[in-house]
């Protein structure tokens, strides 16, 4: 009999003792192994890749500059298109710039020979790294509806031509091809168009043209195109079929029969 209670003793002492409470020489519970594989199931995420994937969603544009809208110098526009020629002068640095005038005649397709009035301005500016030769050019869209305006007030300003040579930088010294690259192609974008010799940019208001001449010498030009629309609309509104008809209409308001 003491030998069987020993025996059933023994074996209580080397038996783990079952249930939630803690088993001998550091066992672990089934609660334990459950939550351990829980969490092993847990999908893992890739923090670097979800910040990859935010990057592609959002929209990598280089904001370019605006076309000029206008005679603009070192970044602020002196005088927009439209502006008329005695405001220009006012504004011009060199008081002795000199007004040139000149017809640009041209044929309409009824075949009338039209003269349009034009007239330019031209002065020189130096920088540090550059000297620039400006011409502002202006036109008259009110002379196509009556020669009487004719005086300086109805012209107005319709583009602007620049010839810049770049001055000697020792070194490194500039190119025409530095500046293309890095002011032109950089600030502006990718041009709309390009012909072989000039970089083309065009938006609703103007076009801007830029060319080199040789290593030293860029040329630009700048187009207002809401004034080219004035100026054909007056040709059409003057002498189409239409216009010739509607002017007839109302010089025959003023005869009495």
């Amino acid at each position: 009999m003491k030998k069987v209670i020993i025996y059933i003793l023994a074996m209580l002492i080397l038996v783990p003792i079952q249930g939630k409470g803690l088993q001998l020489f550091g066992g672990k519970n089934t609660s334990d192994k459950n939550e351990s594989k829980d969490r092993q199931e847990e999908p893992v995420v890739d923090k670097s890749s979800t910040r990859i994937t935010s990057r592609k969603n959002i929209e990598s544009v280089i904001p370019v500059k605006r076309i000029p809208d206008g005679w603009v110098f070192r970044d602020e526009l002196l005088a927009p298109w439209e502006s008329n020629l005695p405001a220009v002068l006012s504004i011009i640095p060199d008081t002795t710039v000199e007004v040139i005038y000149h017809d640009d005649n041209r044929t309409t397709k009824e075949g009338f020979i039209l003269p349009i009035k034009r007239s330019s301005v031209e002065f020189q500016y130096t920088s540090r790294l550059t000297h620039e030769q400006i011409r502002l050019e202006f036109v008259n869209v009110d002379f196509i509806y009556s020669t009487t305006n004719n005086n300086d007030s109805h012209f107005i300003l319709e583009g602007i031509t620049k010839k810049v040579k770049l001055k000697d930088t020792g070194f490194p010294q500039l190119t025409s091809g530095d500046i293309i690259k890095h002011k032109v192609l950089m600030e502006y974008g990718t041009p709309r168009e390009f012909d072989g010799v000039w970089h083309i940019y065009q938006d609703n208001k103007s076009t801007y043209k830029v060319r080199e001449l040789d290593e030293r010498n860029i040329k630009v030009e700048i187009m207002s195109l809401k004034v080219n629309d004035k100026l054909e609309k007056a040709i059409d509104d003057t002498y189409s079929k239409q216009g010739i008809e509607y002017k007839k209409r109302l010089m025959v308001q003023g005869i009495d029969i």
